[in-house]
């Protein structure tokens, strides 16, 4: 009885409190600055970290509607839930919210999955997280962050399981491999502002080509980086748009999916994201709440996405992306791909 008494009375403080003008137009104050911040995404390293966080604050934004509407402050809960109403649109807008099924497959071998891995988070067990990847078994497997540091245990593992394999060795982060049970019509690698880019034309087993173009950007820490990344993505994105096949674009790209710089990329390549939603959570300690997937694969409008999911390896860490998917049936597709 004790204690909800003093429930109640700390309850009645609440209420008193969340009547207070000053602290009223404190919290308006804070909730509208950082939802501001989510969404024009301000160039200053802080503020960014914010608007990665846009998720979580979504939640959190809802989460204080409700209690201040307990509390009876119609106010605050009205601007929190309006708050969390525009964020909840601006994701929408950011993201491939497309929910009409794939086209019926007519054609199995017109089916394909690829998986993505970052060797900067397989390296501590790669041993273990082989024996999860060789589960997975993708038709195109994709490494980055190949360093010569991998290429004996990389290449030792996969090159029996694989009949094809790509591999662009590097000393720095952009170097990248791979494998595939596909044959490999042709294969480059190009820069872009020095920046490389591996692309490959693979033969699926229904005898149509798909172009895989892979890239890995370092993260956006300067401001020399920053503007290094729009240039590369902005010439990425006019070549992409050119392509007449179905294209998969895969790539360690350091930033969210509703970052405006990814937005704004895959609008002018025509590109779709595979991953449809994100929900943060403490899956174990080696998790934080505070993670924000900025591993990606996208796909333009030549394909269509069946699944997507992550691949979480030893001790259940995230260790990469699978997706599958299959070249759509649409009478202009095959007749644009056939020609």
């Amino acid at each position: 009885m004790r204690f909800v008494k003093q429930l109640g009375a700390v309850w009645a403080t609440l209420e008193r409190w969340c009547q207070m003008p000053w602290l009223q137009y404190f919290i308006i104050t804070v909730v509208s600055g950082v939802t501001l911040i989510c969404v024009f995404q301000p160039e200053v390293e802080f503020l960014r970290w914010i608007s990665n966080q846009t998720v979580l604050i979504l939640l959190f934004w809802l989460g204080c509607g409700v209690g201040f509407l307990m509390l009876r402050c119609r106010r605050l809960a009205i601007v929190c839930l309006m708050s969390s109403a525009a964020l909840c649109l601006y994701l929408k807008n950011a993201s491939n919210i497309s929910l009409a099924a794939p086209q019926i497959v007519l054609n199995e071998d017109s089916k394909f999955t690829i998986a993505h891995f970052n060797l900067s988070s397989v390296q501590d067990n790669l041993e273990e997280d082989f024996k999860i990847i060789d589960q997975v078994a993708p038709d195109i497997l994709v490494f980055q962050e190949y360093t010569p540091q991998f290429q004996d245990q990389i290449t030792g593992h996969y090159d029996t399981i694989y009949s094809n394999q790509t591999e662009f060795l590097r000393i720095d982060d952009y170097g990248q491999s791979v494998f595939t049970s596909f044959p490999v019509l042709a294969q480059d690698t190009f820069l872009i502002y020095n920046m490389p880019v591996l692309r490959l034309r693979l033969q699926i087993p229904d005898g149509r080509t798909v172009q895989l173009i892979s890239q890995y950007s370092l993260p956006p820490l300067t401001t020399q980086y920053k503007e290094d990344s729009k240039l590369v993505f902005s010439q990425l994105a006019e070549f992409i748009a050119q392509a007449d096949e179905p294209v998969i674009f895969v790539g360690t790209l350091n930033y969210v999916s509703w970052d405006n710089q990814m937005v704004r990329f895959r609008y002018q390549a025509n590109l779709e994201d595979s991953r449809k939603s994100f929900f943060p959570s403490f899956a174990n300690s080696d998790k934080s709440l505070f993670y924000a997937p900025v591993d990606h694969i996208y796909y333009n409008e030549y394909l269509d996405c069946l699944q997507f999911k992550k691949i979480d390896g030893y001790a259940n860490k995230k260790i990469g992306i699978r997706g599958e998917y299959q070249i759509n049936n649409y009478e202009k597709i095959f007749t644009s791909t056939q020609e």
